[in-house]
């Protein structure tokens, strides 16, 4: 009966995710691209040792017996000891059932080797700071207002200090560092450069608050004001 089930054509893989399977009972875990039917039909199919099915066949008939589930990927929940691009990357990223949370833990033993898997109960303790890099801010202030001089090494301070208080999510995601998986980089909203025009309005004493704005407008996405967002995580095991 199964003969009559007509397969997926080749050409709509590509555009489905890959399937995470988990075993409920062990934690085992596999990554597939078989997206026609559930893990455990592949028991009914001959066994091959040509087919590049093999390995899904294996895990499948090894927990053919055990509740077996999917698995999602959470949305930015992701730790990497070094750049993603870097084949000896360890990375770690939490992954869900709906109802639990659970690291999937991802590494390349050898470089000819494929990437291997294992799923851990636990999750990330994710904060982030964010700064705003005194240069090339100081430097454009300084030309901007030079009237106003003596009070750029203040005014730089103050903006420092306002952009702290930002929280990471309200940025405007702008690109992430090649080098650094920890770090990326963001620009400000109309909001927060509102913020940071009453500042500097009260610490400069001018009042100006239009002339402040253009400067700030006119460069919200320039890089004296593109911000730099450090994430911090700790891997919590249960």
């Amino acid at each position: 009966m199964w003969s009559n089930v007509p397969p997926i054509p080749p050409a709509a893989l590509p555009a489905q995710p890959a399937v995470l399977w988990y075993c409920r009972s062990c934690l085992a875990v596999r990554l597939t691209d078989l997206y026609d039917a559930p893990l455990l039909s592949l028991l009914r199919s001959a066994e091959d040792e040509e087919d590049p099915k093999l390995d899904d066949k294996a895990f499948a008939r090894q927990h053919q017996h055990h509740p077996l589930g999917t698995l999602k990927r959470k949305r930015a929940r992701v730790w990497a000891d070094r750049p993603l691009w870097d084949p000896y990357c360890i990375a770690y990223e939490e992954v869900t059932n709906g109802r639990e949370t659970f690291l999937l833990k991802s590494w390349r033993p050898a470089l000819n080797e494929p990437q291997l898997y294992t799923l851990l109960r636990g999750s990330l303790d994710i904060t982030a700071t964010v700064t705003l890099p005194e240069e090339p801010l100081r430097e454009s202030l300084f030309k901007y207002c030079p009237t106003l001089v003596f009070l750029v090494p203040r005014l730089v301070k103050i903006m420092q200090r306002t952009v702290a208080t930002f929280p990471p999510e309200e940025l405007l995601p702008a690109y992430d560092s090649a080098d650094d998986p920890q770090l990326s980089f963001a620009s400000l909203t109309e909001r927060q450069l509102w913020v940071l025009c009453r500042c500097c309005c009260e610490a400069s004493g001018t009042g100006e608050k239009d002339r402040w704005w253009s400067f700030l407008a006119t460069r919200q996405h320039e890089e004296e004001l593109t911000v730099e967002i450090r994430q911090h995580c700790h891997l919590r095991f249960h």
